[in-house]
């Protein structure tokens, strides 16, 4: 009876947070300055993405379960992405880019354990086209579970310039 519980509130939350196994309708992050975690969820009820890339770390199995959200990059062409434990407790997660959800996908990067939050995964990046949307797969380490985490997305406040010089890399001189 408790499996047939935890299964169906599992279901239910995976549904009222509309998580998917496919990228193709991934619920969008939300990018913020801090980091700011939403609740995440990889349910026994997802499979393996087929067609896309395997993204080469955290013994990521085609055959198991993944989960796929999408963000679009701020103007600043910077983005970062922060996971943190839940029931699980060591996941990967991988960056592709693509001209739709249909692909073709191609790999940015793959991450196993550099979050601060154990062995969790963080990509940080810069140098992304602004406007674009990055597809962000996410799976427990090894595929073979199910269960929650938190995510959330991050990117620096944009320079800004008193003198109208918005370029970081020759930024004002200070006195």
């Amino acid at each position: 009876m408790k499996k047939v519980f935890t299964f169906l509130f599992l279901s239910f939350l995976s549904l009222s947070i509309g998580q998917t196994d496919n990228p193709c309708g991934a619920p969008s992050l939300t990018v913020n300055t801090n980091c700011s975690y939403s609740a995440g969820n990889l349910p026994a009820s997802m499979t393996g993405t087929t067609g896309i890339p395997a993204p080469g770390c955290a013994l990521y199995n085609a055959g198991g379960d993944d989960v796929w959200y999408q963000v679009t990059v701020p103007a600043g062409g910077a983005l970062t992405i922060n996971t943190n434990t839940g029931t699980l407790t060591d996941m990967g997660m991988a960056w592709y880019s693509a001209p739709s959800c249909a692909g073709p996908f191609t790999l940015i990067e793959c991450d196993d354990d550099d979050s601060p939050n154990g062995l969790m995964p963080y990509i940080s990046r810069t140098g992304l086209t602004p406007g674009s949307i990055i597809y962000v797969r996410l799976w427990e380490y090894g595929t073979n579970a199910s269960g929650t985490f938190s995510i959330c997305a991050t990117a620096p406040t944009p320079c800004v310039s008193l003198s109208g010089n918005s370029n970081c890399n020759a930024s004002d001189p200070f006195c």
